[in-house]
């Protein structure tokens, strides 16, 4: 079934030189600037891992530094808040917008819930600064995906997501996936592709983000082979051991410690034996100055806890929950051998359920 449109907001000509400008703004912060930084900070003292917080110390007093800091908080704001960004744009489209939205669903792909409680640590972050996050606006939804595929975002790699889904996929495909977070369905449907016969449940707190995933999901022809319910990755609305696959994109690092420790566990429950959890998130490099941008980036982007990921002891919870094979892999967005910029320190954290 095709989808009248719109289901993602008119740009017109100012707004896209601004963002056009703020992507162009963000490279150079990102390309030179960060390389500079880095020179400078391999003159400081400390530089030994045993030495981090006095190495800290020294990079925070550096000019450049602070620059850096300076522009990563204030071009995420400008994105989204400036007189042409983001929620300037959608709001003056909003009767459109929300009309769309509005439209049917096929039966059976969207289950949202009347009664569900939101964490209180989703209540009470803006993550990434999206401004009033994804809990109550309808058009939050419209908004974040807006801001993952604008050029002045942080994380928006075309193709990330496929390459995330082949990367774990390669040797083996599972049929039935579960994706926690799964927004908008950018990942959901990633996963979708990697098998003729894959179905895949997508599962967020955010209703206005499920239903835009549906939408978009019945615009594709492989569409009807994902679903979207409202739950809490901690308490899915699934039997026992009907999964294959648990997965997520960028989603450990947005949950207090014990808020993953019990999604590992539900995700434990939900997998069939010999069943698979691969998380696609972030963990702090043992070089001083790339950890300290990570910690910075936690301040700075509205991410608080990333430092409670950072600080936890992963194998340990994982093996905890009954899983084994437990592992770690650095993996590369960009599909390349690597990068001189700025980038966050990308990891495939992946465990079994034992046969």
């Amino acid at each position: 079934m095709a989808i009248a449109r719109p289901l993602e907001p008119k740009l017109d000509t100012a707004t896209a030189s601004y963002q056009n400008f703020i992507g162009a703004f963000r490279k150079l912060w990102s390309g030179p600037i960060y390389r500079e930084l880095r020179k400078q900070a391999e003159a400081l003292p400390d530089q030994s891992s045993d030495n981090y917080a006095s190495f800290e110390a020294h990079l925070v007093r550096l000019p450049l530094h602070q620059l850096f800091g300076w522009l990563e908080y204030n071009l995420q704001q400008m994105k989204y808040l400036g007189a042409y960004g983001i929620i300037p744009m959608v709001e003056g489209q909003r009767a459109a917008l929300e009309k769309a939205l509005m439209q049917p669903v096929s039966d059976g792909m969207l289950r949202l819930a009347t009664d569900i409680r939101l964490p209180d640590y989703y209540k009470e972050t803006d993550f990434h600064h999206h401004p009033g996050g994804l809990r109550e606006n309808p058009l939050a939804g419209i908004v974040y995906r807006a801001s993952a595929g604008a050029s002045g975002g942080v994380v928006g790699r075309a193709g990330l997501h496929r390459l995330f889904a082949s990367e774990v996929t390669a040797d083996r495909t599972f049929a039935r996936v579960l994706d926690i977070g799964c927004g908008f369905g950018r990942s959901t449907l990633a996963f979708v592709r990697t098998g003729a016969e894959t179905e895949v449940v997508g599962i967020d707190l955010s209703d206005a983000c499920l239903r835009l995933a549906a939408l978009l999901a019945m615009d594709l022809p492989e569409g009807g082979r994902s679903s979207y319910i409202q739950a809490d990755g901690a308490d899915v609305p699934q039997p026992d051991e009907s999964f294959d696959l648990v997965t997520s994109t960028m989603l450990l690092h947005e949950l207090p410690a014990d808020a993953t420790r019990a999604m590992t566990a539900e995700a434990f429950r939900l997998l069939a034996p010999g069943g698979e959890v691969a998380h696609l998130d972030f963990l702090p490099p043992e070089d001083n100055f790339l950890r300290a941008l990570y910690f910075g980036h936690s301040r700075r982007n509205a991410e608080p806890h990333m430092r409670d990921l950072a600080a936890m002891d992963l194998r340990g919870d994982f093996e905890a929950a009954g899983f084994t094979d437990f592992t770690v892999t650095p993996f590369d967005e960009n599909g390349t051998a690597g990068s001189d910029g700025w980038r966050l320190p990308w990891v495939i954290i992946r465990a079994r359920k034992p046969e």
